[in-house]
């Protein structure tokens, strides 16, 4: 029978056990002197802030797992990220919500800069990101670009150099998903081909000859079927979207896999917009290319009366975190973001304009074009 001390050393064994896992998991203790090593995107590795000792990570690209999806039941095959060392919070001032370590207790936004204490959710019941793009484009880089970018606004009010200060720059593993199906299409409705008709008319006792556009209609109907690869969709609900698509292109064929020592120095946003709502974002964008595609098949100049009605088959998605550099300053009581594609270094970003620049712009045309006026008709 096993006695008590041996009980109470196993038990203190397990409990040490899950103490390393976690540390495993979250924390990345310097070989040399202990401190904890963040991602360095300029070396593509673990680094110690302090001695600057090199962690000796390994890069394993590869393509990102691909599942099926199905809109009719907003289900799908892939798996649940269900880490316990980690913890979903979410920003009581602009509502963002991110992926931390459990045992951490108090916290900056990533979008806002605010500072909280951390409300823990009771799950993580989310879809596992099994790769990433880790960042390329360092801290110091980003905000070298962003120096330079608030230096070219001409049209910016001049206090804006000196006030502009960054409230807040941070990178964050941004959520995406993309999209591949089958899309088959049944239509009808009229399409229209233009001709020139000539007929006569009497002007003043004269025959005149002129031409007019007829349109003759023919009632069509058919079925088409296209298949679509990779349609991205941000899943963030925090980042603008425009800007998002000025910083655009990332990478998507081939990705890490996913390693939280990627994370370490950065921030994991948790996806906002769920694969129903990323599935139903798409659609517009597809539809929009199958009638195209029918339009310019059936080879009709116009078209009138066409319903569609779209069904979709083998729909399949992908789930990876992109880096992005999201950045926040704040001008005369208003927030503005600015943005840095992590993988390029492609920016992005919104700055007030000065009335009295726009003013003296227009002034400045409008004197110009009232003195080549001037010189016209003096000329005369």
């Amino acid at each position: 029978m096993q006695d008590n001390s041996e009980i109470e050393r196993s038990e203190d064994q397990i409990a040490e056990e899950k103490e390393k896992e976690v540390v495993r998991a979250h924390g990345f203790p310097c070989r040399s002197c202990g401190s904890q090593m963040l991602y360095s995107p300029e070396h593509r590795d673990l680094r110690c802030p302090y001695c600057e000792s090199v962690g000796g990570m390994e890069e394993t690209v590869v393509e990102a797992a691909e599942y099926l999806y199905f809109p009719d039941s907003d289900e799908y095959s892939a798996p649940k990220w269900e880490d316990m060392a980690a913890q979903s919070v979410v920003c009581p001032s602009c509502g963002a919500e991110s992926v931390i370590a459990a045992d951490v207790m108090t916290t900056l936004c990533p979008f806002c800069g605010s500072g909280y204490v951390t409300e823990p959710k009771e799950s993580l019941d989310v879809i596992r990101p099994e790769t990433v793009m880790p960042f390329r484009i360092s801290k110091e880089r980003a905000t070298a670009l962003y120096t330079d970018w608030l230096r070219r606004r001409y049209m910016a009010p001049r206090s804006l150099k000196k006030e502009g200060k960054l409230n807040t720059l941070n990178g964050i593993y941004t959520p995406f998903f993309t999209f591949d199906m089958e899309l088959s299409t049944d239509y009808r409705g009229f399409g229209g081909r233009r001709r020139i008709e000539t007929y006569t008319v009497r002007v003043n006792g004269k025959t005149q000859t002129r031409t007019r556009t007829r349109i003759d209609w023919y009632p069509i109907s058919g079925h088409e079927q296209l298949s679509f690869d990779d349609l991205p969709c941000c899943a963030s609900a925090r980042i603008d979207r425009n800007m998002l698509d000025q910083v655009a292109p990332f990478s998507l064929k081939m990705l890490n896999v996913y390693n939280p020592a990627y994370l370490a120095g950065f921030y994991a946003e948790r996806y906002q917009m769920g694969l129903g709502e990323g599935f139903a974002a798409i659609l517009p964008r597809v539809h929009r290319t199958m009638i195209s595609h029918i339009e310019r098949t059936r080879g009709y100049d116009t078209y009138r009366g066409m319903t569609y009605q779209h069904s979709y088959d083998r729909v399949r998605f992908k789930h990876f975190l992109l880096p992005v550099w999201v950045a926040a300053y704040n001008y005369r009581g208003k927030l503005y973001q600015f943005l840095v594609n992590g993988e390029t270094g492609k920016i992005a970003g919104k700055a007030p304009v000065s009335v009295f620049k726009v003013l003296g712009i227009v002034t400045g045309v409008a004197a110009l074009l009232s003195l080549i006026l001037l010189i016209y008709y003096l000329s005369q």
